[in-house]
């Protein structure tokens, strides 16, 4: 069995953003309290002594794992496949609620400037299964980010929507079993903080995670 644990960033640092928000958003860094509980993983068993880690292209991805992969001199790459959700261009007509609501209703559905629940899934299910045929039998940390962890889950999982992911804590870690390519269970670990309330949207093109 291979065993991997899905990791979401943690708190990222706030603020008024100027400039170019994209390039921002891709290397923004944690906060204070984000670095304090990225290090609190170090206190979760489970997640000491792996063989290979993956993170994402963004910044706040690797920060979040960082302290695990010294700890343990854990080799790792960085695969883009991994990146948060293009949540694209919100429509006037639509609050915010209604805008996150209806990716989940409608998964196929690409909007402006964006790309569907579906496609953000195909893309990480390619990233993580590749990580696991590489490393068969193995312990793997993957650093990603919220809605593309939850894209990813609705494949495998049931229930896996709009409300679970607005309650995946900042860090999160699942526990995902693969034989071979084929899903077996996923586990939620607990953590050893609260759960914060939802980050507000920051400024910028549409909605982020």
């Amino acid at each position: 069995m291979t065993n991997i644990y899905l990791i979401r960033h943690s708190i990222k640092m706030r603020g008024p953003v100027r400039g170019a928000f994209a390039e921002f958003d891709r290397m923004q860094p944690l906060s204070a309290e984000g670095e304090e509980r990225a290090r609190k993983l170090l206190e979760i068993p489970e997640l000491r002594g792996a063989d290979f880690a993956v993170a994402s292209t963004m910044s706040r991805s690797l920060a979040t794992i960082r302290y695990l992969l010294e700890a343990d001199n854990v080799a790792y790459a960085i695969d883009d496949r991994l990146r948060e959700l293009d949540f694209g261009q919100k429509p006037r007509e639509q609050s915010m609620d209604e805008f996150m609501s209806r990716k989940w209703e409608f998964p196929e559905e690409v909007p402006e400037g964006g790309e569907s629940i579906v496609q953000c899934r195909m893309r990480m299910r390619e990233a993580i299964l590749e990580a696991a045929a590489a490393n068969p039998g193995k312990k793997i940390l993957i650093g990603s980010h919220g809605a593309a962890i939850g894209a990813f889950l609705s494949g495998v999982l049931e229930n896996v929507g709009d409300d679970f992911v607005r309650n995946i804590n900042l860090p999160d870690v699942f526990h995902l079993t693969f034989d071979g390519d084929s899903f077996i269970a996923c586990d939620h670990l607990e953590l050893p903080f609260p759960l914060p309330r939802r980050e507000p949207p920051m400024e910028g093109p549409g909605p982020r995670a």
